[in-house]
């Protein structure tokens, strides 16, 4: 006992030498240690990890301390199975400590510079489902991103601008074995679709050129199934002009080289105000619905259901009730 009481007044008594050596270790790990000469280590690890399903590469590597321990990386280029190249300027990863002790996922990553906007999202657990399934909280937020790259990055058929807003709150199992329950609001800023021909359930339709102010939606997705609660189409001013609502079905599966969504039948009603000009460049495209519009002082008002047992068939278009 003697013997631990000495060596315990012996570092009581060293308290400063021992707390100069750890600050002098903890600079020497985040200012001076080559991390930079850790990407190919890094890349080469995350890709045997993940069974060659990831590979990413960044120009520099950091550790940061504050608000929370974290690694940032520079100049970041991203591919994983199932997912188009993603890139960002800078990556910040927090991990939770809970996740370091219990080895599930947690924390909170974000990325500056990504599609020219910025990214965050973070992951906590939730608790297990009614089948025993562990769920995860995720949260996604958006600021400000390119329409026109995540076009391009998504090979959508036609072209789009504009500026992305997303935000949504999610309760998942991280395999999508069971279907998540979020909440989903969406922003477009500046939106800009050029005249293009697209392929559908009708054949090839050729879209007029439009331009809004804003388009807004706000829904909940639950049971593989969204409901959209408050959609508002432009704004006053803008040549078109409205509101959406219904549902979609929609669900989140593992196919296998990635998850994706799966679009099943949906069920919408649609207001819209258009004027004259818009009509006249439209025509051909709105003779599809002519028979629900009715005359306003500056074009025509449209109001219509718009349905479908699934997204391979032509929908059905009804009046209003």
């Amino acid at each position: 006992m003697g013997m631990i009481k000495s060596f315990l007044a012996w570092i009581f008594g060293n308290k400063w030498k021992f707390a100069l050596m750890f600050l002098s270790a903890g600079v020497f790990i985040v200012l001076l240690f080559p991390f930079d000469d850790l990407g190919d280590l890094v890349s080469t690890q995350v890709s045997q990890v993940t069974h060659n399903q990831v590979f990413v590469q960044f120009d520099r590597l950091s550790m940061s301390a504050f608000p929370l321990p974290g690694v940032d990386l520079n100049g970041v280029y991203l591919e994983a199975r199932g997912l188009p190249p993603l890139k960002a300027d800078e990556l910040i990863v927090r991990p939770a400590i809970t996740s370091l002790l219990t080895q599930k996922p947690a924390g909170s990553v974000t990325a500056h510079g990504f599609m020219k906007g910025d990214l965050f999202a973070s992951l906590q657990a939730a608790g297990k489902s009614e089948n025993g399934v562990e769920r995860q909280k995720i949260m996604i937020q958006a600021k400000r991103l390119s329409l026109a790259e995540l076009r391009e990055a998504l090979q959508m058929p036609v072209s789009l601008k504009g500026q992305l807003n997303f935000d949504t709150q999610m309760t998942a199992d991280l395999s999508f074995t069971e279907q998540p329950d979020a909440e989903i609001e969406i922003k477009i800023d500046k939106f800009e679709l050029p005249t293009s021909n697209v392929q559908t359930a009708m054949g090839p339709i050729t879209l007029p050129e439009l331009k809004l102010s804003s388009v807004e939606l706000k829904g909940h997705l639950a049971g593989g199934k969204l409901q959209i609660e408050n959609g508002q189409i432009g704004k006053s001013g803008d040549e078109v002009r409205g509101t959406v609502k219904g549902s979609l079905d929609l669900q989140i599966r593992n196919m296998g080289n990635g998850i994706g969504p799966v679009i099943g039948g949906y069920n919408f009603e649609i207001n819209l105000d258009m004027k004259k000009s818009f009509q006249d460049r439209a025509a051909l495209f709105l003779s599809f619905v002519d028979q629900f519009k009715t005359p306003t002082a500056e074009g025509s008002h449209y109001g219509f259901k718009l349905s479908a047992l699934n997204s391979m068939v032509p929908p059905n278009i009804s009046a209003l009730r």
